[in-house]
């Protein structure tokens, strides 16, 4: 294979798998990282989050909800000082394992100013960072474009999300482990055995910068399959739900080093406008599977010696109003709450403890006392990425580690 017939088929390769974009960069996706690693998992519909972080001896509460409240001696107290707060009482292996340990910080009333009920628009906000503009790039665009390199920030789903597309790189998008590679038919095959042998070639100019990037990238679809054929032996087993399968697959990929700073996933169902149950019910069911995911993660990761470099951000694009609707559910709302985790996160309740008092809601919502940007910021910083470029400078992170 000549110089040109390498540089046509190697970029017909590329573009099949979306790396074009950063081919050309001066620095041949070699930029790297810290090492750390940035978990973003979204819960679509809207969480509820009074009914997750519960100011349980707050009067107003169990009068705003007949049907859906939890009943004090049901709640998981925190303990948190000053605040009579606690956790859903379906979430206790979050409780037991992770903010016991001190790892778990919850960010109430988490949100931003002027906030859109419609789920598109605020995850769009959510996902750029820019309620102004969210249909611009991602929030973490400019440090994938800066990386140069698609394999940087992976999204477990069929489309990616905008928070992992720059202006000159996204980042990939996978279904699972198991369906990824480069295809299987024999031509295709064929041209990978080709390219594997060329680029052990050290060539110059254009054709050098072809040959290193379908390098990394050859590497990198070893390191998935990989993660594909080796044995996996995660320490607790992981649910089988949505959250337990996207943070199994997580867990695997950082098992067999796959390049990855940031990985992003979703489950949906939180959208409970009726029938949202209390102690029992759709959100506790929801819950559940999120915690016993988080808790075999951290398990995972600490046996891998990982856990102190990897923090992980749990949101939901706004919460639902202080009070139920007619249908024992709740409406869209306003502040919301986050969780963020990890082996180097300080936990803590930040943000304060809601007062439900009709003359402190929000027009029925609980107000918004955290900008979201400003916890972005705290994982921008973590994975060795400028804040200020991100998110902007006026959002100071969040002292979580």
């Amino acid at each position: 294979m000549n110089r040109r017939s390498f540089i046509k088929r190697s970029l017909f390769t590329l573009a099949a798998t979306g790396m074009v974009p950063s081919l050309f960069s001066r620095t041949a996706l070699a930029a790297g990282g810290n090492g750390k690693i940035l978990v973003l998992y979204h819960l679509f519909g809207g969480n509820d989050a009074v009914n997750t972080l519960i100011p349980y001896n707050q009067p107003e509460y169990a009068a705003y909800r007949p049907d859906i409240a939890i009943p004090a001696a049901n709640v998981l107290d925190l303990g948190a000082p000053g605040m009579t707060l606690g956790l859903h009482p379906a979430m206790q292996p979050m409780v037991d394992d992770l903010w016991n340990n001190g790892q778990l910080a919850l960010i109430s009333q988490v949100g931003y100013p002027n906030h859109n009920r419609s789920h598109f628009v605020s995850t769009a906000i959510w996902n750029t960072g820019d309620p102004e503009r969210p249909n611009k790039t991602g929030w973490l665009g400019g440090f994938i474009d800066e990386q140069n390199d698609p394999f940087c920030a992976t999204n477990f789903g069929s489309t990616l999300p905008r928070a992992l597309r720059g202006v000159h790189t996204s980042g990939l998008s996978i279904e699972s482990i198991g369906g990824f590679g480069l295809g299987s038919s024999d031509w295709e095959q064929q041209l990978q055995s080709e390219l594997q042998r060329q680029i052990q070639q050290v060539r110059s100019g254009t054709a050098e910068e072809v040959r290193r990037a379908m390098d990394h990238m050859l590497r990198s679809v070893d390191k998935v399959r990989g993660a594909q054929a080796g044995e996996f032996a995660p320490a607790t087993t992981f649910p089988n739900s949505s959250y337990g399968r996207r943070f199994r697959d997580i867990a695997r990929l950082i098992k067999y080093d796959f390049p990855s700073q940031v990985y992003y996933a979703s489950s949906g169902g939180f959208d409970t406008h009726s029938g949202q149950g209390g102690v029992q019910g759709a959100q506790a069911n929801l819950l559940a599977g999120l915690s016993e995911a988080l808790s075999a993660f951290r398990q995972e990761m600490i046996l891998q010696g990982k856990w102190n470099d990897v923090m992980v951000m749990v949101f939901s694009e706004f919460g639902r109003r202080a009070k139920q609707n007619a249908s024992a559910g709740t409406d869209h709302g306003k502040g919301g709450v986050m969780f963020v985790t990890g082996g180097a996160v300080q936990g803590g309740v930040y943000g304060g403890e809601p007062n439900l008092a009709e003359e402190a809601l929000d027009k029925g919502d609980l107000p918004v006392k955290v900008d979201f940007r400003s916890v972005y910021a705290a994982g921008a910083q973590f994975i060795g990425a400028n804040p200020a470029e991100l998110v902007g400078a006026e959002f100071t992170p969040i002292n979580l580690v």
